[in-house]
């Protein structure tokens, strides 16, 4: 489904050029694996929602190769440090190799595994929390950030209209099931205050209000 008319989204995206080489790089990786990177207009907003809370600790559940992380290293400047989680090997080497080369290097830190396991080993408070794991797991990603936020944190999760599913979806569908469990809860908790943005495929905004 086309949440946005295509022209619109040209217009868009051209708005949102950057003209850093390792970040067009990352995007025409992504493009040639059909890999599903936030893109350049959810990466510009990543990155004034953490400029805009003054984040200098940022955790990523699921990383792929590193693309958001980038936009928040841009964020958080020198003394701040991004946290990355991925389930392969093989993308978190090539997370750290862009990264590194992008003028980041000893300002973010990868860990290989299950982002929710390692994310519950660590210790907070967090300025930000992004989550982009497997759809199915997204409301085990909410008691996550609940802990490790501090109050004034963004919870902030890619995907959350899930290319128009959430209108419809399928009884046996796990996927998009998780996208709406996690959007329900988060507009229902007193702790949290939520928008979703209707960019690119959706994602919600959430401001951690009560401790």
């Amino acid at each position: 489904m086309d949440l946005v008319h295509a022209d619109i989204d040209r217009y868009l995206t051209a708005l949102a050029a950057h003209g850093d080489p390792v970040l067009g790089e990352m995007e025409r990786l992504g493009a040639e694996r059909n890999f599903p990177i936030v893109g350049p207009q959810v990466g510009r907003l990543l990155e004034i929602t953490a400029r805009a809370c003054g984040a200098r600790r940022v955790l990523e559940l699921g990383s792929g190769f590193g693309y958001s992380a980038y936009w928040f290293l841009r964020a958080v400047g020198p003394e701040g440090t991004v946290f990355l989680t991925e389930g392969s090997a093989e993308r978190a080497k090539e997370a750290d190799a862009f990264l590194t080369r992008g003028g980041f290097a000893g300002r973010f830190r990868v860990e290989v595994g299950d982002g929710l396991a390692i994310a519950a080993a660590l210790t907070g408070p967090f300025d930000v929390v992004f989550c982009d794991i497997d759809k199915h797991d997204y409301p085990k990603a909410l008691p996550i950030a609940r802990l490790l936020l501090r109050t004034g944190g963004l919870f902030i999760t890619d995907n959350m209209l899930w290319d128009g599913k959430v209108l419809s979806p399928a009884p046996d569908d796990r996927t998009t099931s998780g996208v709406l469990e996690l959007t329900r809860a988060l507009y229902s908790a007193p702790d949290f205050i939520t928008t979703l943005v209707p960019l690119r495929d959706g994602l919600t905004v959430a401001v951690k209000v009560a401790p």
